[in-house]
């Protein structure tokens, strides 16, 4: 799964915000990371592991929620499991608006 949000700040600048669970950790299958800035290749990166898909998908989406209300726009996403379609149903649209 990725997706990429963006905004244009206040000095014309694209920020970017990506999501993706591409890498995988040692210690639990349920990880996600989030990678910032205004270049990807040289942007902030956390990433964040949990014990259950449930509490990973919630924290997904009040992630989404906050750049949401930050302003950022979907710029592409690919969901690659039926799961995370049913999650991005009703942000994408809010992320489209």
């Amino acid at each position: 799964m990725l997706v990429a949000l963006y905004k244009i700040n206040e000095y014309n600048e694209m920020n970017y915000y990506y999501i993706h669970n591409y890498q995988g950790h040692l210690f639990s299958p349920h990880t996600f990371t989030v990678i910032w800035g205004k270049n990807r290749k040289k942007g902030r990166e956390k990433s964040f592991t949990f014990d259950s898909a449930k509490v990973m998908q919630k924290k997904m989406r009040s992630l989404f929620q906050k750049k949401i209300e930050e302003g950022y726009k979907l710029l592409y996403s690919y969901p690659q499991k039926n799961q995370y379609n049913e999650m991005f149903t009703g942000i994408k649209k809010q992320l489209v608006s």
